[in-house]
């Protein structure tokens, strides 16, 4: 009887850790998210399952595809990551957020010279945007790729992200 009882326990255990590891991964995504919103004055994302299965089905068809990162064009904003090797999420976030450097908030516009490459960071920071979900899938190459989806997706003419 005792060690029937003391399987049991090791399996409730064992499935909180499965819990635990997956509620880490959607924390390493949302905390610099939210560390960077914050910043900015701009309400926390929450997690929505949804949008990281969307997230994941299209990392894998990009890691099919060799990594190509190619936009999905579905519903949602999307912001995307690649690494010659293995990576973190952590690692894919900080990169959305350091376009911050590039993003003039007096002029709404990414500072000359530089395209449109602000408008990953911008993303990251839309106040409209209240979701996030995001994935991670390994290149045949050897590489990650890290797909991030938003709902409401932002990035719109016109419009400022805060």
């Amino acid at each position: 009887m005792a060690s029937s009882s003391t399987a049991v326990l090791f399996l409730l255990l064992a499935t909180a850790g499965i819990a635990s590891a997956a509620l880490s991964w959607e924390r390493q995504f949302l905390d610099p998210h939210n560390k960077a919103r914050k910043a900015v004055n701009v309400p926390n994302l929450s997690w929505d399952r949804n949008l990281a299965k969307y997230a994941q089905n299209w990392a894998n068809k990009q890691a099919r595809n060799n990594c190509q990162l190619k936009t999905s064009n579905g519903p949602y904003g999307e912001n995307m990551y690649w690494s010659s090797r293995s990576s973190t999420p952590l690692a894919a976030v900080n990169a959305f957020v350091k376009e911050k450097q590039n993003y003039n908030h007096a002029s709404n516009n990414c500072k000359a010279n530089t395209r449109n490459s602000c408008r990953i960071y911008t993303q990251v920071v839309w106040k409209k945007t209240t979701k996030l979900g995001c994935a991670s899938s390994r290149c045949p190459t050897g590489g990650t790729i890290t797909v991030c989806s938003y709902n409401p997706p932002g990035n719109f003419a016109g419009q400022r992200p805060y």
